[in-house]
Formats: C-alpha cells, structure tokens, sequence
C-alpha cells in the first residue's frame, strides 16, 4: 500500500487533472508506476503519476497498451533509469522533470 503522504503529494501536483490526456480528473483515477514495479519501480512521488483508469491500461491509447510511446513522453521509464531523472511530458506539451517534494521542473529547450 502506497503511504498516504505520497499519494496526497502526487494528487496535489497533478492540480485535480489527469496528468497523461489533461482532462478534470473523476472518480476513476489510478496512480501509475512510471518505472513498474515489475522493473523495480518503487512508490515513490516522482515515479507515479495520476492518471484516469481509461488513460492507464483500458482505453486503446492507454499507457500500458502502447508501452513505446508512453516511454518516449516519460509515462513509462525503462528498468535501467531513475524516475527523479526522466523527463516527462505533461499534457500541455511541456518537458519536465517530477520531484520527490510534489514540485514539477520544467525543462528549458536548447
């Protein structure tokens, strides 16, 4: 079970929205692993983030239905990388890096 101070952070960062498709969050939301737990992926702020269910594994544009892409926007991090260094792209086309205190970085370009 994930604490509940690191799943307040991580609803707290993502604003009420889902942080893949951008749209208002609801009552079906699910924290997902960016790095599986599969690959060693731990509960932690950087490595989750807030997603609908649709978003994360049932609709076909899900994160877990198209695991290339969502590793090319930072939905999910390869076994080998560390979360808290992976850029992710937010739904407003914005590259940024999740921090462990609920903060986004944003990455400048160039």
């Amino acid at each position: 079970m994930i604490k509940q101070s690191i799943v307040n952070l991580v609803i707290q960062r993502a604003g009420g929205y889902c942080e893949k498709c951008g749209r208002p969050a609801s009552e079906s939301m699910a924290l997902h692993h960016r790095k599986l737990k599969s690959r060693g992926g731990k509960d932690s702020v950087s490595n989750l983030i807030h997603v609908h269910h649709g978003c994360h594994n049932l609709d076909t544009d899900s994160i877990h239905s198209n695991p290339g892409y969502s590793s090319e926007k930072g939905w999910m991090v390869a076994s080998w990388a560390d979360p808290t260094d992976s850029p992710m792209v937010l739904p407003d086309g914005r590259l940024v890096i999740l921090g462990e205190d609920g903060k986004i970085t944003p990455i400048k370009e160039g």
